[in-house]
């Protein structure tokens, strides 16, 4: 938070009422009237999201993940850094099964170190046609601590 803070970030608490697509320059309406204009405007609600409008029936992805707080012998990331998306896929070099349906359904790793002995862990699938079983993605997450050195 600190750092959004000296970057200039702007943080305002309020529901979002309308939005204004516009070529160049978009913008929002809050609930409590204010408007905040944008060049770029991110709805990250979902499919089913109000502010969306299709003309024809959409296919669309499902989205899942297993995360876990986990207090470990070591992690192998720097403390001030967090990684977001890390696709490699290396840690199933010795689980052929697993690589096969990560190139089909692949998965990402979020990690955020709190401490060397506690961190966030992530593995995700962002979209995928059907959505992953709670239970590979969970293989995939094993994988890959097993292949990092993680001990939970």
């Amino acid at each position: 938070m600190e750092g959004c803070v000296e970057g200039g970030v702007v943080f305002h608490r309020a529901k979002l009422w309308e939005i204004k697509l516009e070529e160049f320059e978009s913008s929002v309406m809050c609930d409590d009237g204010t408007e905040i204009k944008a060049s770029l405007v991110v709805d990250a609600s979902g499919f089913r999201s109000k502010f969306l409008e299709y003309d024809k029936l959409k296919n669309h992805g499902y989205q899942i993940a297993q995360g876990i707080l986990a207090e470990v012998d070591e992690h192998p990331f720097d403390l001030d850094k967090m990684v977001l998306m890390d696709w490699r896929d290396s840690h199933m070099g010795n689980e052929p099964y697993l690589r096969k349906s990560n190139s089909e359904n692949p998965t990402c790793l979020y990690a955020m170190p709190f401490r060397s002995k506690l961190i966030f862990l992530e593995e995700t699938s962002l979209a995928s046609r059907p959505m992953l079983s709670y239970t590979e993605i969970k293989k995939r997450m094993v994988a890959r601590l097993r292949h990092l050195g993680i001990r939970v």
